[in-house]
């Protein structure tokens, strides 16, 4: 697999995740380089990481991303002031 190949696969993801809202600092870039080892080392035996291709190497990389990089999901405000069934004063015809 050649260094380019690596480097472009890192920029993708690292782009994703900072056009995610995720803040990219030193621990979490570490953390990064750690879950493209952990890839690269699952992908079989060394021979097979140098068959391994841009595209597979950043599709297995996407799968592993949130174990990783957990997804925040985000609470919808409760509805205020809460809906009722009420009167707003019109005389009652009749």
């Amino acid at each position: 697999m050649a260094d380019q190949t690596l480097q472009r696969v890192f920029v993708r993801v690292f782009s994703y995740l900072a056009e995610s809202g995720v803040e990219m600092t030193r621990a979490r870039s570490r953390t990064l380089l750690q879950l493209m080892d952990d890839t690269l080392a699952e992908s079989g035996q060394p021979e097979a990481a140098g068959r391994l291709s841009e595209t597979d190497l950043l599709v297995q990389t996407m799968d592993r991303l949130p174990a990783y990089f957990p997804i925040e999901e985000e609470a919808l405000p409760a509805p205020n002031p809460p809906l009722c069934r009420g009167s707003i004063g019109y005389p009652t015809h009749g």
